[in-house]
């Protein structure tokens, strides 16, 4: 209870204070300024109009183009099955692992014992498909043959 009588008593003081203060300024402040004060006070509102006019055209602009790439495909119904699907797909994975370590897989065989390993990468290295198929140069950098006698130049 005693606390609660200063909270009282501390927001009475803010309030009376507040109000001398804006006396006191309004007292000695000339009329010039007041007013463009004023003046001030308008542009900030003319330029929170603003903001929210440009905010509201980037909303529709952003809903049009949206409309435009999807159609008419309900954005939210379709996050809700890919979260569903997601979710299942863990569980599945969980259940997976689970059996695995339940039916005494092999030691250090681990949660990978049922899937496929890929082939070992040759020992020449990846080329991507239609990317430099012919020579290369004597750190094993593929050369375009199209470069000619002054390499990658910029």
């Amino acid at each position: 209870m005693k606390r609660l009588f200063w909270v009282g008593v501390g927001a009475t003081l803010a309030v009376v204070a507040i109000r001398k203060v804006g006396m006191l300024v309004d007292q000695h402040t000339p009329r010039g300024v007041t007013q463009a004060v004023g003046v001030v006070g308008g542009l900030a509102g003319a330029l929170r109009t603003a903001k929210v006019e440009f905010e509201a055209g980037l909303a529709e602009r952003e809903a049009t183009l949206r409309h435009e790439l999807l159609g008419d495909v309900d954005l939210d119904a379709a996050r809700t099955r890919v979260d569903a699907w997601r979710a299942e797909r863990g569980a599945e994975a969980e259940r997976g692992a689970g059996a695995e370590r339940g039916a005494g897989a092999k030691r250090g065989a681990g949660a990978d014992a049922g899937v496929p390993v890929p082939p070992p990468v040759p020992a020449t290295g990846r080329r991507r498909p239609g990317k430099h198929a012919g020579a290369t140069d004597a750190h094993g950098v593929p050369q375009d043959p199209d470069d000619g006698e002054l390499g990658y130049s910029f």
